[in-house]
């Protein structure tokens, strides 16, 4: 599959279109002729689609308010007379401070979470298809990572799980289990379900799944255009009960990665090692090994896709046993 789908649903390419739109501001004044301003016009569009497809699930009310910032913007920067002339200056700054403020505000949410508690010897899978896997003769990413570092893990994810489906996994939790990854909700977002029933299923499972001293993270997921509800229902709910929300674009890199996968979505043995990798990188602060394995992973000064890469390129395929 093209790499290009799994760049919008990185959420990267809110960062190229919001410095494509800066940069048509700034040569706004300049466009004097009428070639030229069609031109400005349709580069603004484009920074436009590309912050769209991005899909950052910022509040309903400051996607209006940027909205309607741009909307402004555009109407007095097409205008060479009457009182649209007079609020252009205003326009264009507020549009530039909102630009500036929104895109920080995102980029703070692009960074690994630091994963902080007390390690634990074994780690807990609550997913879908993607930590299943649907492939007998390719091995999951929870087993390569089981065999990559010695760390015991229990998969309870199911091929075609949903968020609902989650509750009866979360069931299957002990006292003992410390630490759980949850990777589900994209069967959720493929199927259609409405997110306010998105929203309430992970509720329910996050309040079942969350204990005294566990230790909970999240896959965030990658984002549709019409689905950014999704988005800011894991958000909410990963702060409300401070649940480490692995950031989409990792996701992302992963199966967009050459030969990751077998369909354009499920995990190929090269997407497995590099999930495996991933994981590995994320939780390697609560997660202990006797091999030492997690603890070289953990002091590695690389980021976790170059780590994944690294992993698929050089790692042997593990055999399910």
């Amino acid at each position: 599959m093209s790499p290009a789908p799994f760049y919008f649903a990185s959420g990267e390419s809110l960062y190229l279109g919001a410095a494509l739109l800066l940069l048509v501001i700034a040569i706004s004044r300049l466009a004097k002729r009428t070639w030229l301003l069609r031109l400005r016009n349709v580069g603004a569009s484009l920074a436009l689609a590309m912050m769209v497809m991005a899909c950052p699930p910022f509040p309903l009310v400051v996607d209006l308010i940027f909205g309607t910032a741009l909307v402004l913007w555009f109407i007095a920067s097409n205008r060479s007379s009457g009182r649209w002339l007079r609020w252009r200056p205003a326009a264009t700054a507020v549009l530039v401070v909102l630009l500036l403020v929104l895109t920080t505000i995102e980029f703070s949410h692009r960074k690994m979470p630091v994963i902080t508690g007390k390690p634990s010897d074994h780690l807990v899978i609550i997913g879908d298809s993607i930590s299943s896997g649907i492939d007998p003769r390719v091995p999951s990413w929870p087993l390569v990572l089981q065999q990559t570092t010695g760390i015991a893990v229990r998969n309870l994810a199911r091929p075609g799980a949903q968020s609902r489906d989650g509750l009866t996994m979360a069931e299957k939790l002990t006292p003992e289990d410390h630490v759980v990854l949850i990777e589900i909700g994209g069967n959720d977002l493929l199927e259609g379900v409405p997110s306010a029933e998105f929203g309430k299923a992970l509720d329910t499972l996050l309040l079942k799944v969350i204990a005294p001293e566990r230790i909970v993270v999240m896959f965030e997921l990658p984002l549709f255009p019409h689905k950014i509800a999704y988005g800011r229902i894991q958000r909410g709910l990963a702060a409300k009960y401070r649940v480490g929300l692995i950031p989409k674009r990792f996701f992302a890199e992963v199966i967009g990665g050459a030969n990751a996968t077998s369909d354009g979505l499920h995990l190929s043995e090269s997407g497995t090692r590099r999930m495996a990798a991933l994981v590995a990188h994320a939780l390697s602060p609560v997660l202990k090994s006797e091999t030492g394995y997690m603890r070289s992973v953990g002091a590695s000064p690389r980021s976790p896709a170059r780590l994944a890469t690294k992993a698929a390129m050089t790692s042997e395929t593990p055999q399910p046993t």
